[in-house]
């Protein structure tokens, strides 16, 4: 994101272009078989359909999760050389989808494997870390790429991925291990030609879409996709908003994604440990019973951050008050979004422990539709309404979508889990 500028100069284009790359790689994170591009000023013609997480969570739970970690891995190090190695618009714009495609395998499965190694009462604080890890990826990722951009050249943020994610495929081959338990393969025969080991490979890639049609499922991935959503909406235009106001080159635009990832680091772990200790309370309160919506209700403890937060960035920046105040409120936005993606994570994965990779998979494709979705719109919407508005509506659009899908999740959510499983 800090290098925006100068991939813009490099390929003589826009930074809504460039922006629609980044729009791109957020939506093929999480997108199911897609058969269009979705672009900015023109229609790109029809390409061939891709692997998403709505098509890796069900692959792996046919073929285990090692083997889709490793080759996602392997082809997605190819991908991204062929980014930094671009000498035209087109060949970045393809190589940038195919790279999100195979990218989002961590997102797809990581919860999955979390469910795998993990019992309820500690899968919060687990998960807590895996959602760590994934949220702290942007911050991290724009510090150093703001640097390697400055010095190095923005190809180079291409080539170190590059041999990191080499080395990623490597270290997994031979370390790796799967987590994801089949009895009833154990038991099957070993395959005895290849007309059988097709067959066993054999699953439905569209399977993850019949979870739409769970009213709680969609509920609780409606309020999480949107903040999500506005989390990459300050991503987006960061660099263009703190560049010219501040005056600040790519290196120190990438400093300010420390603020969103403390607080991503800080509402990511307080959400885990706080939800499994709440849930064992209201357990102990329920005669022992364990309701799992029970974990649903700290997600009103998100709503001031979320809603304050947005409101204060924006005005911050309107009224041009000093570098440091904007940043805190980026923090507070950050702590509350962040908060509400790890409790619906955990949540999704206990209510759906048989299908849980799947599940999350569904959250996945709402987040990053709708981060594509607010990434896409940022400089547009920006330059209509001004920093303080635009802020403004995205913190009460959030504050509404709370108040309205997670009560009734609450209210109808077990009865729903349990007209599913009849």
């Amino acid at each position: 994101v800090p290098a925006s500028h100068d991939i813009m100069m490099y390929f003589n284009t826009n930074l809504m272009i460039i922006n629609a790359t980044f729009s791109l790689f957020l939506l093929m994170n999480g997108i199911a078989v897609r058969n269009r591009w979705i672009t900015i000023q023109f229609i790109v013609p029809q390409v061939f359909t891709f692997p998403q997480p709505l098509f890796w969570a069900p692959l792996s739970e046919r073929i285990g999760r090692r083997w889709v970690y490793i080759g996602a891995m392997a082809i997605y190090t190819l991908c991204t050389i062929l980014c930094g190695i671009s000498n035209s618009i087109g060949m970045f714009f393809a190589f940038r989808i195919l790279q999100g495609a195979f990218a989002c395998v961590g997102q797809a499965l990581g919860s999955g494997s979390v469910s795998d190694m993990f019992e309820a009462h500690e899968r919060g604080k687990a998960m807590s870390y895996y959602v760590l890890s994934l949220i702290l990826g942007p911050p991290v990722a724009s510090i150093a790429g703001g640097y390697i951009d400055e010095y190095l050249g923005w190809q180079w943020i291409f080539y170190i991925k590059t041999i990191m994610g080499g080395l990623l495929t490597v270290i997994s081959y031979f370390f790796l291990g799967e987590t994801l338990y089949r009895p009833y393969q154990n038991k099957l025969p070993p395959p005895s030609n290849l007309q059988d080991r097709l067959k066993r490979l054999k699953f439905n890639p569209l399977s993850t879409f019949k979870l739409f049609k769970h009213p709680d499922i969609v509920l609780v991935c409606l309020p999480v996709g949107i903040a999500f959503g506005c989390f990459y909406f300050f991503v987006a235009i960061l660099p263009a908003t703190f560049g010219p106001l501040y005056h600040f080159n790519p290196g120190k635009v990438g400093l300010c994604f420390i603020a969103g990832g403390l607080g991503n680091a800080l509402g990511s772990i307080v959400a885990g440990r706080t939800s499994d200790k709440y849930c064992l309370h209201a357990a102990k309160r329920n005669n022992g019973v364990a309701v799992k919506e029970y974990r649903l209700r700290l997600m009103y403890f998100a709503i001031p951050f979320v809603l304050f937060g947005p409101i204060m960035y924006g005005w911050f920046l309107h009224f041009k008050l000093p570098w440091i105040a904007p940043l805190i409120a980026f923090t507070l936005s950050s702590f509350g979004s962040m908060f509400t993606v790890t409790i619906a994570t955990t949540y999704l994965v206990d209510a759906n422990l048989q299908t849980a990779a799947s599940a999350v998979s569904v959250n996945n494709f709402s987040r990053s539709l709708f981060a594509m979705l607010f990434s896409l719109t940022a400089s547009e919407l920006r330059s209509v309404l001004g920093d303080g508005w635009t802020y403004t509506s995205m913190a009460f659009l959030m504050v509404i979508m709370y108040l309205v899908c997670i009560p009734i999740v609450i209210k109808y959510g077990e009865k729903w889990r349990m007209k599913r499983v009849a």
